[in-house]
């Protein structure tokens, strides 16, 4: 429940959060700092554009 709420509080939606996570769940394991609610969308920017 708290990572539901720090996402909202974040304004990130939760399921798509958590989706993110599991698709990139190899790059999250090597650096999970850049994967937190709040600054997971730069991490996924250079995977859109590849």
């Amino acid at each position: 429940m708290s990572l539901i709420h720090t996402c909202e509080l974040n304004q990130v939606n939760p399921f798509e959060y958590l989706v993110a996570l599991q698709e990139h769940s190899q790059q999250v394991a090597k650096d999970p700092s850049r994967w937190l609610p709040w600054n997971h969308t730069q991490a996924l920017a250079p995977a859109d554009t590849g």
